[in-house]
């Protein structure tokens, strides 16, 4: 998987050109781009979750994200709801249920177990929870900067790494 440059601790790009970089590399792997509704950002603040934690698509960080959503973002169940409800997402449930299949989605929180015990314990560390519902103006600083203030420590490149990920049809090239 290749190491995108929000998922350095230091990173000095702004929030903006992470979600630009993460959305490049789905794009390099194939993958549609979803876009927000007008009047909406949901998608966009999904997305920076993933910059701000600095986590991939892979079903293993989406799990470990998951685990910073809820435990270190600031968040209402309609906001967690709204991105859920989002078409191309429910077709993607449905698709699991071929490819990797339920039982195995359902082994990686627990293969995860102690990754997830971590992020718990540097969620509790933070200095104040990220918002979910991310304001514009926190686009143009530095992620750097905004990890500081909110006392985001993320996980490194050898913490996230999973011994034998799960590969299926949508798993990313890079």
């Amino acid at each position: 998987m290749t190491n995108l440059s929000f998922q350095s601790q230091n990173c000095e790009i702004t929030l903006a050109e992470g979600l630009e970089e993460y959305r490049a590399y789905l794009q390099a792997n194939g993958k549609k781009q979803l876009i927000d509704a007008p009047g909406s950002t949901i998608i966009r603040d999904h997305d920076a979750t993933h910059v701000i934690f600095g986590l991939d698509t892979s079903l293993e960080q989406e799990s470990m994200l998951d685990s910073w959503v809820f435990l270190g973002t600031k968040w209402k169940l309609k906001e967690l709801l709204a991105y859920n409800k989002l078409p191309e997402l429910k077709q993607l449930y449905k698709d699991f249920w071929r490819d990797p299949g339920y039982f195995k989605l359902i082994m990686i929180p627990i293969k995860l177990l102690p990754i997830k015990l971590k992020i718990r314990k540097r969620a509790k560390q933070m200095n104040k929870k990220w918002p979910f519902v991310s304001p514009d103006y926190l686009m143009d600083q530095r992620v750097c900067d905004l990890r500081e203030e909110y006392g985001i420590k993320i996980l490194s490149s050898d913490e996230r790494a999973v011994k034998k990920p799960l590969i299926w049809s949508g798993s990313m090239s890079n």
